[in-house]
């Protein structure tokens, strides 16, 4: 999860970087590239038009996005990554610090987490609400500092939602609103309900919800690739949906933290990362998903929730994008989620070593963040690019920055 001074620093970095980048970046849209890296910018429409009689309906399954997206495409045809073992590995390894008594500074240690996979519906799960529903009324929306999001499409200064909306700042105040009528989804960073009953929040991003859910990399557009979350993927998607998954089907890629996110490297459809662990563990927006080997009656034994048996055939048909760094493999359903239909521990049985990786597209990498002030990026105009650029295979070592 991003800190304030890390996303803070990456925006101004990224204002400063415009002009330096402007002769490289090409025309892009809302959110993103699709499969063919592509945008589909020109037939996305600003969060100030209604949908036309044209246009598809939204799902109401908890389904997002463009059919082809990265979150609704199976992975039947994928094949494994060769160094899907060593990734999985590495991804179990948390940063640790140690302060040794007597000495100055400190010194950080890797050390493999053993928990299973967990159900985030508490601390660090998005709280998810409708815009223009019943009983919804006009809440004014306020960004505490100057630079709030990209714009494209613009937030709005006030949407309609449910007076009961507050969302938990001590857990990064993530908030989604999603605005169906206006195919538009809202993500929030750090918001929060104030006692005159706006709603305050430090960043913001909206997400075409027929788009393609994801943004180009940092190093083609790097005012739109950072998000509420530090893979710059929207919160809202590949959440489970507590009512489709009772009903024993999810349709979707989920989205998945691990202990040991890759530095510096991702991979589409992530657009910057904010990992600390091995240069060669796995990267942000890599694609997983379970064995085929795992035993499903041994890991449902003693579950009672329908649900759990939806969530393994989706981590199967759909698999999983690494979105995030966590204490150990966490997947993420709507803040508040009741827990007689999703348990927060029913699929403790299975651990990361459980998963295998698909094979990795394009590597990114990010600046180093200690190149990120308020100056922007340190280093010539060729440093900078030449820093994000695409490469073809995990190149960076588990010692480099």
């Amino acid at each position: 999860m991003m800190n304030a001074t890390t996303r803070t620093g990456r925006k101004l970095a990224a204002s400063l970087l415009v002009g330096l980048l402007s002769v490289l970046m090409v025309a892009c849209g809302s959110e993103g590239s699709n499969d063919n890296g592509n945008n589909n910018a020109d037939n996305q429409k600003s969060n100030n038009s209604k949908k036309t009689d044209t246009a598809p309906p939204l799902p109401s399954d908890g389904r997002f996005f463009a059919n082809n997206s990265p979150w609704n495409t199976e992975i039947a045809g994928y094949t494994k990554d060769a160094n899907s073992a060593r990734m999985i590995d590495l991804g179990t390894q948390r940063v640790a610090v140690i302060e040794t008594p007597g000495q100055d500074g400190v010194k950080t240690v890797f050390r493999r987490t053993q928990g299973g996979l967990a159900i985030n519906t508490r601390g660090f799960a998005p709280l998810v609400v409708e815009a223009d529903t019943n009983g919804g009324v006009p809440t004014s929306l306020v960004c505490r500092q100057s630079d709030c999001g990209d714009g494209d499409p613009k937030v709005p200064d006030s949407l309609t939602i449910p007076p009961d909306t507050r969302p938990n700042p001590a857990y990064d105040g993530w908030l989604s609103v999603i605005d169906r009528d206006n195919r538009i989804g809202y993500d929030f960073w750090r918001a929060r309900r104030e006692t005159d009953d706006t709603i305050s929040y430090q960043y913001a991003k909206a997400w075409t919800l027929g788009g393609p859910g994801f943004s180009k990399p940092y190093s083609e557009d790097p005012i739109r690739a950072v998000g509420a979350r530090g893979s710059g993927l929207p919160l809202f998607a590949g959440m489970i949906d507590p009512e489709q998954a009772s009903r024993g089907t999810i349709n979707h890629a989920l989205a998945i933290a691990i202990p040991g996110l890759a530095r510096r490297n991702y991979v589409q459809p992530a657009s910057v990362t904010d990992g600390v662990g091995r240069r060669s563990s796995l990267p942000a927006g890599a694609r997983i998903r379970l064995r085929a080997n795992v035993d499903e009656k041994r890991v449902l034994k003693g579950v009672k929730h329908r649900s759990a048996g939806a969530i393994l055939s989706a981590l199967r048909t759909y698999g999983a994008i690494v979105v995030d760094r966590a204490a150990v493999p966490t997947l993420y359903a709507p803040l508040g989620t009741s827990p007689k239909l999703v348990g927060a521990n029913d699929l403790e049985g299975i651990s990361l070593s459980d998963f295998e990786v698909m094979s990795l597209p394009t590597i990114y990498q990010d600046p180093p963040l200690e190149t990120v002030d308020l100056q922007g990026p340190t280093g010539s105009s060729t440093a900078q690019s030449g820093s994000s650029n695409g490469t073809t295979g995990n190149t960076g070592s588990d010692g480099g920055g």
